[in-house]
């Protein structure tokens, strides 16, 4: 009886480390903290590796979208006077940079890759509102 309780001890002991070691191999497996950039002129900072888009609207003004530190789209974009938003968050969590189509329209759509590992998507509608995110 003794020796079923140490067996019970040791093999339960061994399912916690290795539990703990593949934990810590998840955690490991995370990488580092990104490297950052920020977008000249207009502060804020972006994960460097999923770069900056830039869009032009048929008028001529223009609108940033970036990847965030904390992995959400953000934007910002320029008056008729010259003068920038302030960042605004489009929300989503997201492993890729953004990709555009029909740029140099007043109708783009955003999208990139999730950390799900799906593409998500936002449209530009005639009011300058964008959509939810949609799979897809």
């Amino acid at each position: 009886m003794a020796l079923d309780f140490l067996r019970r001890r040791v093999l339960g002991a061994g399912a916690v480390a290795l539990a703990a070691s593949a934990f810590a191999g998840v955690v490991a497996a995370t990488p580092a903290q990104a490297a950052t950039c920020s977008v000249q002129g207009h502060g804020g900072s972006y994960i460097c590796e999923y770069g900056k888009k830039t869009i032009k609207f048929p008028n001529g003004q223009q609108q940033i979208f970036v990847i965030g530190t904390d992995y959400a789209v953000w934007t910002t974009y320029d008056y008729e006077n010259g003068d920038w938003s302030a960042w605004e968050s489009m929300g989503g969590t997201l492993r890729s940079g953004i990709t555009v189509k029909g740029e140099g329209t007043w109708n783009p759509t955003i999208s990139a890759t999730g950390t799900d590992g799906n593409q998500w998507s936002r449209h530009r509608l005639d009011s300058g509102i964008w959509t939810p995110w949609t799979r897809g």
